[in-house]
């Protein structure tokens, strides 16, 4: 019996074996050792799974409805009111790189806080960015400390900083030494 008896001809035979070798390259795709690699890589996962809809593939955002990621003092500003801003989400108007932006970000504390700080990362450390990394215990002490209730209001939000349980910053004014004498 030829394989034609079925209906099935050779273009039908030939798509089956590209789409099998593609699921086979795919699997066979290793997970980096390193682990900057691999922390990289779940930011970058989660980007793509839940951010890159609205903030676009390359963090450009969309003009009047969802603002760019890039070079914004909400994105390389404060970490704790960057993680706030993803455990609970945010509604109001915000202004971004001197647009004002008045929509919603639903809350994705689903997320673990592992996959909030592995994609908080990548978004600080792509697009033009160049902000520090923020590591999972951040994100836990701050979805720990958090009392809110639903979505921030962005004002609000914008005065929400810092990371529970981390020194403030020293003040500049107060370790700077003094000019004047005795």
């Amino acid at each position: 019996m030829s394989i034609h008896a079925h209906g099935f001809g050779a273009p039908f035979w030939g798509a089956l074996v590209l789409i099998a070798s593609l699921f086979f390259v795919m699997a066979c795709e290793e997970e980096p050792t390193d682990p900057e690699e691999r922390y990289e890589r779940l930011g970058q996962r989660v980007y793509n799974s839940y951010c890159s809809t609205c903030h676009g593939a390359n963090g450009q955002g969309v003009r009047g409805a969802f603002p760019p990621l890039r070079e914004t003092e909400w994105v390389v500003g404060d970490e704790g009111r960057l993680i706030r801003l993803v455990l609970h989400g945010v509604h109001g108007e915000m202004e971004v790189l001197g647009e004002t932006y008045n929509n919603v970000m639903i809350a994705h504390g689903f997320l673990s806080d592992e996959q909030i700080a592995a994609v908080l990362t990548y978004i600080r450390g792509n697009f033009g960015n160049e902000a520090g990394a923020i590591r999972p215990q951040e994100v836990r002490r701050v979805r720990d400390a958090s009392d809110q209730q639903g979505t921030w209001e962005a004002s609000e939000l914008w005065e929400a900083t810092g990371i529970p349980g981390e020194p403030d910053a020293p003040d500049p004014e107060e370790e700077a030494p003094s000019d004047a004498t005795d």
